[in-house]
């Protein structure tokens, strides 16, 4: 298997190729090739000179050379799985570069290219750290992230399509097993877990339940998870004066006993945000977390949905994404509605052709393992 694996700046790549690899040798899958673009451009040019340079054309040619060396050193060592790293697009001054040379990309013939996403607010501080430290004369906004992740997954998209390969989009924080999975094991099925989570946020009781479901789900499958990305945070944080902040606690991430492929460094908390770049975001927040949702969906085999009026509320998250699932992405359902969650006289809501529904959380595991068998079976 060959996955070409590409990122903005300020993801950590290096921690999960480690996740990776320690999950690859738990597997004794044959040899592992981990390689990265970055380190071969910087072999040849100065960073910051590379970033800052005004010739458009010099930047596109070295980065290509450092595509081709990366993708001999490949044709060389002759792994058998590989998996290329590279940031795409560069992002300096408000501008975006390089211009992809498919044919570089082409020659290295991937089977899956996989856009890696993370919390933008993360990105933006763990940028801001080290920029204290490595005077690269890097400057961005919190929007400015963001408006560089979606790009990210736009020139991901566009080289797929030219490569004739998907392109996944995976939140750094889903467990390795999962990463790993798809990347290296063209793992499936893939399920999409929908579950309540603006109003059970301050509820530990529903939370506990909840994060039960999600590790059952992680244990047994290969997941997409809306909350391996956490940005609501953004909302809900304290704001004390002109500053947001965000303690680690704040986060709503993958449940106990579940361990993201790569984890927050200590440092990056507690985190504080001018409040001027928080409510830039805060107008499009919903429409962003919607949008990755929704891409998970239809990245997905089946949709999971777990209580979607539970404790008796309608919750209109978990909603649309049934609706989104079932009329525009077209994805199989497993409802979990138990009796408990229905008013007095009410019948489900469901349409029968909508999917399974299922009162008893032991049968819903049941029919969801019939499901994924298949795929094995195939």
């Amino acid at each position: 298997m060959r996955v070409l694996i590409i990122g903005t700046t300020g993801l950590n790549m290096k921690a999960l190729a480690s996740s990776l690899e320690k999950f690859h040798r738990e597997q004794s899958r044959g040899k592992l090739g981990l390689y990265f673009v970055e380190e071969e451009l910087k072999k040849e040019v100065d960073w910051v000179i590379f970033l800052d340079s005004d010739d458009y054309y010099w930047q596109e040619r070295v980065w290509r050379e450092a595509v081709a060396k990366t993708v001999a050193r490949v044709e060389e060592e002759a792994p058998d799985h590989a998996a290329i790293f590279m940031n795409l697009p560069y992002f300096r001054k408000s501008r975006f570069f390089p211009a992809v040379d498919i044919s570089v990309l082409r020659a290295f013939k991937p089977d899956l290219l996989m856009t890696l996403i993370e919390e933008a607010h993360v990105i933006w501080r763990r940028i801001q750290i080290r920029e204290g430290r490595e005077k690269t004369g890097a400057t961005l906004r919190l929007k400015d992230v963001f408006a560089w992740r979606t790009a990210s997954i736009l020139i991901g998209d566009t080289i797929a399509k030219a490569l004739g390969v998907q392109n996944v989009v995976v939140a750094v924080k889903h467990p390795a097993k999962t990463i790993y999975g798809i990347a290296i094991g063209a793992a499936r099925p893939r399920f999409y877990l929908s579950f309540p989570i603006t109003y059970t946020r301050g509820d530990p009781e529903a939370r506990r339940e909840i994060d039960a479901f999600r590790a059952e789900m992680h244990k047994r499958f290969y997941a997409f998870d809306p909350l391996t990305i956490d940005e609501r945070v953004l909302r809900t944080a304290k704001r004390q004066g002109n500053i947001v902040v965000i303690e680690a606690e704040d986060r709503w991430l993958l449940p106990e006993g579940v361990r993201p492929a790569v984890e927050d460094e200590p440092e990056l908390y507690p985190m504080e945000i001018p409040v001027d770049q928080v409510e830039e975001v805060l107008i499009d927040i919903d429409n962003l977390i919607r949008f990755k949702d929704f891409r998970f969906i239809l990245q997905s085999d089946a949709v999971v949905v777990y209580r979607p009026f539970m404790k008796k509320m309608f919750h209109k998250g978990v909603f649309s994404e049934i609706m989104y699932a079932s009329n525009t992405a077209h994805k199989r359902l497993f409802i979990y509605l138990p009796p408990d969650d229905r008013t007095t006289g009410m019948d489900s809501p469901f349409d029968p052709g909508v999917g399974t529904i299922e009162e008893r959380l032991e049968k819903f595991f049941e029919v969801i393992e019939r499901f994924a068998a298949r795929f094995s079976a195939e």
